[in-house]
């Protein structure tokens, strides 16, 4: 039915609706004129998206940083001016120890950085190093020595798998306590020696020697023969593991975590 059908069908005071109503129905229809979007004023701009933030640098776990070269510059934070000092990951024993990760973050440029745990006196020192001349990797195992309890207990990724007691340091060479990791892996050639059958050299040094039988105070987990030894504080700092269960901890590799704690 036309506009002009509708006109002839409709009282006259009734018009002014109709017609209202007719002009209506093309702007809501889907037939109808689309309705454009208002341009922006002159010389405005539409704000570019904000670049998404760049990954984190590491998860959750734990992890170690593998050197690129044998030597390395340590600086005291990162993007610093200077250096503070070149590392030598390699120990005297020609292995090349990875490093214990504690931070990581990113330069203004976007470069990464990592702070590291370095074997060197006074425990608990630690470095920064640029990321393109590490290798970073998670590590599943890491080892707690309880003073408290004497015991150390070995985790594989966060689960105790093992658990020996083990004797501490004496009360006049107390074993250290902190965050340390395995700088050192050392077969013993005889398992009835002061070392047992293996011995694990670690980051951290006994706060109270600084030399005994040629060492520079550098404390480590070691075997021992002597089944008294278990549970007792008669070390020089070390931990004395029992040569049967030190066999379990043969195995660690470098950088694995070792926390001593009270």
């Amino acid at each position: 039915m036309g506009l002009r059908a509708i006109l002839d069908d409709v009282p006259i005071r009734s018009l002014p609706l109709v017609v209202a109503f007719v002009l209506l129905v093309p702007a809501c229809s889907g037939g109808g004129t689309e309705m454009s979007t208002p341009a922006p004023p002159a010389g405005s701009r539409t704000p570019a998206p904000s670049p998404a933030p760049p990954p984190p640098l590491l998860g959750n776990g734990t992890y170690v940083a593998a050197t690129v070269h044998r030597s390395i510059i340590v600086f005291r934070e990162p993007e610093a001016a200077t250096a503070e000092f070149v590392l030598d990951t390699r120990n005297p024993f020609g292995q090349r120890t990875p490093l214990l990760v504690v931070g990581a973050e990113r330069d203004p440029e976007g470069r990464p950085w990592y702070e590291v745990s370095l074997p060197i006196r006074p425990n608990g020192s630690t470095g920064w190093m640029r990321g393109y001349e590490l290798r970073i990797q998670e590590t599943d195992d890491r080892i707690v020595v309880d003073l408290s309890d004497r015991t150390l207990a070995l985790y594989r990724q966060g689960r105790r798998v093992d658990e020996f007691s083990v004797a501490i340091g004496a009360a006049g060479a107390p074993t250290a306590v902190g965050s340390f990791f395995v700088w050192a892996r050392v077969p013993q050639p005889d398992p009835s020696g002061p070392y047992g059958i293996f011995a694990l050299g670690l980051s951290g040094f006994s706060e109270t020697l600084t030399d005994w039988e040629g060492s520079n105070g550098r404390i480590a987990i070691h075997g021992t023969s002597d089944p008294g030894d278990r549970g007792q504080r008669v070390s020089h700092g070390c931990i004395r593991v029992y040569n049967p269960d030190m066999v379990a901890l043969t195995h660690l590799p470098l950088g694995t975590p070792v926390i001593v704690r009270r």
